[in-house]
């Protein structure tokens, strides 16, 4: 079996339903449970919060029960959504894979970069409409980072409480909060607050598992290039992809991020020569990798670079502290997990 494929062979044809209707799960959360969810003991919220989510997925099963035969038996006692709320690497995202492979009834996991770029895609009321086909709804990473986002995010909450199902988000600002940092505009604070009232918040405290397990990102020590790292790897169920950086940047412009997840479909691995600092004028470049970064860490890519700049120098001082840094902090958290460095 040819193990190589290139960019330009890799299709993005298929179509954004198709995308939708993929397995749940991210590869990389496959195999997540609460009972491999390994709580610190320092940090006794991650044993309670666990367990508050055991409890919770059995009140809607339950419910949904009650709501069989297309609502014939509608029961008022809707639960709540479920906000998630803690610091980079707490485990949120295991627990919501875990609450997926737990949850006997039907559910959707979806990022929050992903469902703006399906909003963006579709419209508002048809994503809704799509979405509300499940159960639950697993939403990683709710975040603000601008105000055409912001009212995306809560019109979409808004619109699904309408129906009957259910929201569990994670994020790394309280409902409360959210934007508050960001736009200093009465109406917008207004909303925020109504958005809480829609959540049972859960707070996680603890450390950054990745960061604490790779506290920065190390160069390759064996002094081998990316090419011998590339020439090596063995491929498990897809391909290999060799790219120039400013190729992939290239080709990432011509496509709609909804898209991107036809990476997981074909790539085992991607290897990106020359790694260099974006410049102040390719935000929309920074955005569509930090999406793509996303998007391979979901699928459990391997990901290989040769830079002659240090992985945190890529982006800006401005970007770093701007309204996208939590974006920027959470892909290099990802990939001093996953990324293997060459020095050029």
């Amino acid at each position: 079996m040819n193990s190589v494929i290139l960019l330009n062979q890799i299709s993005f044809n298929m179509s954004v339903e198709a995308i939708m209707r993929r397995s749940n799960i991210p590869l990389k959360f496959s195999d997540c449970t609460f009972e491999n969810y390994i709580p610190n003991l320092e940090y006794p919220s991650q044993r309670e919060v666990k367990e508050k989510l055991i409890t919770s997925v059995r009140v809607i099963e339950k419910f949904n029960k009650k709501n069989g035969l297309n609502g014939l038996f509608k029961s008022n006692a809707k639960p709540k959504n479920i906000y998630i709320d803690g610091g980079f690497g707490v485990g949120k995202t295991h627990l919501l894979a875990s609450i997926i492979n737990s949850y006997r009834g039907s559910s959707l996991f979806i990022s929050f970069s992903e469902l703006m770029y399906l909003i963006a895609y579709f419209n508002l009321l048809p994503t809704v409409e799509k979405l509300s086909k499940f159960d639950l709804v697993l939403l990683d990473e709710f975040e603000l980072d601008d105000p055409g986002d912001a009212m995306m995010g809560i019109n979409f909450v808004r619109e699904l409480n309408k129906t009957n199902s259910i929201i569990i988000t994670t994020s790394n600002t309280t409902p409360t909060n959210l934007g508050g940092r960001k736009f200093d505009i009465l109406v917008f604070k207004e909303r925020i607050g109504k958005l809480a009232d829609y959540f049972n918040l859960f707070v996680i405290d603890g450390e950054d598992y990745r960061v604490s397990k790779h506290p920065r990102i190390e160069y390759n020590a064996s002094h081998k290039t990316l090419r011998d790292l590339y020439n090596e790897y063995k491929v498990k169920n897809r391909k290999k992809l060799y790219v120039k950086f400013d190729e992939l940047i290239s080709r990432l412009s011509d496509v709609h991020p909804v898209r991107y997840m036809n990476f997981n479909n074909t790539v085992d691995a991607i290897f990106i020569e020359n790694l260099r600092k974006f410049t102040d004028d390719e935000l929309l470049d920074v955005l569509r990798f930090i999406y793509l970064t996303e998007v391979i860490y979901y699928g459990s890519i391997d990901i290989f670079i040769s830079t002659n700049i240090d992985l945190w120098d890529i982006f800006s001082d401005d970007l770093k502290n701007g309204k996208f840094k939590t974006k920027i902090m959470r892909c290099l958290s990802r990939i001093s997990e996953k990324g293997v460095l060459v020095r050029t």
